[in-house]
């Protein structure tokens, strides 16, 4: 879910601060890719999750 202050998990035990949303780190290594490496994520949930709030808080 998005929140005010960035992504969260609806069990909120993983959080993404609104801050990092765009962040890759190395460079290619968004946190789509993080995410993927995790069996307990619902991914089409997170990618429609991370494009609202990439949307709602835009890369400076």
């Amino acid at each position: 879910m998005v929140t005010k202050n960035g992504v969260n998990t609806t069990d909120r035990k993983y959080f993404i601060a609104k801050e990092r949303v765009h962040e890759e780190d190395p460079p290619g290594y968004t946190w789509e890719r993080h995410m993927e490496e995790k069996d307990w994520v619902d991914m089409t949930d997170f990618r429609r999750a991370m494009t609202f709030a990439r949307a709602t808080w835009p890369k400076k």
